[in-house]
């Protein structure tokens, strides 16, 4: 049998979405955070280290590997 109001369930309902929204706010806080860090500083550094290899590897002769 139903034992749970009406006005139970709609404060349950209420409830439970305002908790979703907080945990997903946190999340895609968390995620936007490390995707911000990643643009301030993982490309940067990448394309410092591609300009280093770029011209590290035109002024080095080429290698021959003999066996």
């Amino acid at each position: 049998m139903n034992t749970e109001s009406l006005l139970g369930r709609i404060v349950t309902v209420v409830a439970v979405l305002i908790a979703a929204s907080l945990v997903l706010s946190v999340v895609l806080g968390i995620v936007g955070g490390l995707i911000g860090l990643i643009f301030r500083f993982g490309i940067p550094l990448l394309l410092a280290v591609l300009i280093v290899r770029w011209l590290t590897s035109i002024r080095q002769k080429p290698r021959k590997y003999y066996r």
